[in-house]
C-alpha cells in the first residue's frame, strides 16, 4: 500500500500522544477504572481540542501554512435507528477532527432488519466506504473470507500506536484470523451473560416478584397477566435473539457450536434437545399471543421501547445495563440475568471496527479509530451527541439531560456506545453506578472461560458452503425462533436443507480448526 510521505511525518506527532495509554484498560482482564481513563484523556486533551494533534493537520507550522494532510471525508456505518440530530453531531465531530486529522465524517445508521443485506450489497458492488461496525456474530469471518475488510495489522502499528499500547493484548490476538487483524476490537467487557429486561412500572403495578424468574418458562404467568390486563402492551418482544439462552458457544456465523460445559465437540445446535425445547416454548408463546404482530418480519431485532409498550424483551446484559436502557428509553427498566458470565472468543470479537477494502483513505480511517480509543470528548460526541444539546456535564465523567429534556427524546440517542472505541471512556449518566467500570472489572474476573478462548474461526475453506447455508438459515431463523413456524414440521426440513448445502462439511472444518488450536496450546 503506497502512502504519501507526509503521512509518515504525521506519525511523529501522533506518537507524542502515547501518554494517552490508559493503564486501567491494559490489565489482565481488559477492564479498568472509568475515572482513571477519563482523567488520563482529559489531562491529555487541551481545552481547545487542539494541542499536539492540531499540528497533525497543520504540519506544526505557522498559521496559514498548507495543511500536511489533505481534507477527506470518512464514512461510518453501524446498525441502529437513524437519529434526527445526526447532522448536528456530524458538525460537532468535524470541528474536533479538523485540527486533529483534517477529516470530516458521515454517520450512517442502518436499521437492524436491513443491516446484513445492506452491507452485503455494498461489499458485493464494491461501493466505497470507510469504517464499519462488525462482530463475530455479524459474519465477521465470512466477510474476511470474501475480502471485504482490509488487513489492518500494520495500520494499527503505524497509525494507532496509543490504542495498541493501552489495549489488553488478548483482545488483538483473540480477534485475529491467521495471525492478522482485520478489525480493531472495542475495549469493553470481555464476557457475556444473557437475560431479559422488564418494564419496571408494570413490574411494580402488578407486584411481580422478579427473583422467581430463573428461565423463560418462569415468565409465563407474568406474560399472561400483561396480555389480559394491558391490551396496548406487547407481553414479550419476539425475535431471533431469544435462542441465545441455550447453553452453546457459536463458532462463526452459521450453525456449528460447542456446549458450554467444557467440552470441545462441535455440533449442530439446531439438532439438540435444548434447542428443540426452546423452539417449542416460542411456538407456544406465539399461539398464546404473547408476541408482537408478525414477529418474524420485524425490521428491528429488538424495539427501542421508548413508548413503554413492551413488557419484556431479550437482552445481552452487563452490570447496570438496565440503567443505561432506562436512560435511553425514558422509563425505568429492571434486568433479570438468566445465564452465568462466560468468556468466549465471541466476547473478544463481539464489537469491532473494520476498514473496508474499498476505503480510499485507510490511513486516515485508522487515525480516526485511534482517536475513538483515546479521545474521550470525540468518542462521547459520537455515542451521546453534542454537549449542551443532548447532554450536560454533571461532573468530570458524569452527564445528565439538559433542563427540560426528556430521556429518549433528545434527538440523538443511537445506543451505539458499545460499538466504537474504548467503552471505558464513555461518560456515565447520573442514574448509573459511579463504580460501573469497577463492576465491569469484577464481571470479567467472575466469568467462566471457554476452553477455546482466543480461537478465531477461518471460514475461507468452506466459504461456498457457508454462503449457501446462510441463505437457508436466513429463510428459517426468524420464523422458527418466534414460533411462527411449527418446529415439529419445519425444523427437520430446515436441518435437512442445511445438510444438503454442506453443513456437515462446515462442522467438520470447525472441528478441525479447533483441534489444531487446542493442539497448539499444549
Amino acid at each position: 500500500m503506497q502512502r504519501k510521505s507526509k503521512l509518515a511525518a504525521t506519525l511523529l506527532v501522533l506518537a507524542m500522544g502515547s501518554s494517552l495509554a490508559l493503564t486501567g484498560c491494559g490489565n489482565s482482564n481488559g477492564s479498568g477504572n472509568g475515572n482513571e481513563t477519563n482523567q488520563a484523556a482529559n489531562a491529555a486533551e487541551p481545552a481547545n481540542g487542539g494541542g499536539s494533534n492540531a499540528q497533525t493537520a497543520n504540519g506544526g507550522g505557522a498559521a496559514g501554512d498548507k495543511p500536511a494532510l489533505d481534507p477527506v471525508e470518512l464514512s461510518i456505518y453501524y446498525p441502529g435507528t437513524e437519529q434526527k440530530d445526526v447532522a448536528a453531531v456530524e458538525a460537532e465531530l468535524n470541528k474536533q477532527l479538523k485540527d486533529k486529522i483534517n477529516a470530516t465524517v458521515k454517520i450512517n445508521a442502518v436499521d437492524w432488519g436491513n443491516w446484513s443485506q445492506k452491507i452485503n450489497l455494498m461489499v458485493a458492488s464494491g461501493e466505497p466506504f470507510d469504517l464499519l461496525f462488525t462482530a463475530g456474530w455479524d459474519n465477521f469471518s465470512g466477510n474476511v473470507a470474501k475480502g471485504a475488510f482490509l488487513d489492518v495489522t500494520s495500520l494499527i502499528d503505524e497509525y494507532a500506536p496509543e490504542t495498541k499500547a493501552q489495549m489488553n493484548p488478548e483482545l488483538l490476538t483473540g480477534t485475529a484470523i491467521g495471525g492478522k487483524n482485520y478489525a480493531v476490537p472495542v475495549e469493553k467487557e470481555m464476557a457475556s451473560e444473557f437475560g431479559i429486561v422488564l418494564n419496571k412500572d408494570l413490574v411494580d403495578k402488578y407486584q411481580f416478584d422478579v427473583s422467581t424468574i430463573k428461565s423463560y418458562a418462569d415468565l409465563e404467568p407474568m406474560l399472561q397477566t400483561i396480555k389480559e390486563k394491558e391490551p396496548n402492551v406487547v407481553p414479550f418482544w419476539g425475535g431471533k435473539n431469544t435462542i441465545s439462552l441455550i447453553p452453546f458457544e457459536q463458532i462463526g456465523a452459521v450453525p456449528g457450536a460447542i456446549k458450554q460445559d467444557g467440552t470441545t465437540t462441535v455440533v449442530d445446535q439446531w439438532e439438540t434437545p435444548e434447542m428443540q425445547q426452546m423452539l417449542k416454548l416460542m411456538r407456544n408463546w406465539n399461539l398464546k399471543g404473547y408476541f408482537q404482530k408478525d414477529p418474524a418480519t420485524q425490521k428491528d431485532a429488538g424495539p427501542s421501547n421508548k413508548a413503554g409498550t413492551v413488557f419484556a424483551q431479550w437482552q445481552q446484559l452487563t452490570p447496570g445495563k438496565d440503567k443505561v436502557l432506562s436512560q435511553q428509553w425514558g422509563h425505568p427498566m429492571v434486568q433479570v440475568v438468566l445465564t452465568q458470565p462466560y468468556t468466549t472468543s465471541g466476547d473478544l470479537n463481539g464489537a469491532m471496527t473494520a476498514i473496508s477494502r474499498t476505503s480510499k483513505n485507510p490511513e486516515r480511517a485508522m487515525m480516526l479509530i485511534n482517536l475513538l480509543h483515546t479521545d474521550a470528548r470525540l468518542l462521547n460526541t459520537l455515542v451521546y451527541g453534542v454537549e449542551g444539546t443532548h447532554y450536560v456535564k454533571a461532573a468530570d465523567n458524569v452527564i445528565k439531560l439538559p433542563d427540560g429534556a426528556q430521556a429518549g427524546q433528545s434527538g440523538y440517542a443511537p445506543g451505539n456506545n458499545y460499538m466504537f472505541g474504548s467503552q471505558f471512556l464513555n461518560y456515565l449518566w447520573d442514574n448509573e453506578d459511579p463504580q460501573k467500570w469497577d463492576a465491569y472489572k469484577a464481571f470479567n474476573a467472575s466469568a467462566k472461560p471457554s476452553p477455546i478462548v482466543g480461537f478465531s474461526y477461518n471460514a475461507e475453506p468452506v466459504k461456498n458452503e457457508e454462503a449457501a447455508i446462510t441463505n437457508i438459515y436466513n429463510a428459517y431463523i426468524d420464523g422458527l425462533s418466534t414460533g411462527v413456524m411449527d418446529p415439529d414440521k419445519e425444523l427437520p426440513v430446515f436441518i435437512d436443507k442445511m445438510k444438503k448445502a454442506g453443513l456437515d462439511k462446515v462442522i467438520a472444518e470447525k472441528q478441525k480448526q479447533i483441534d489444531a488450536f487446542l493442539s497448539g496450546k499444549q
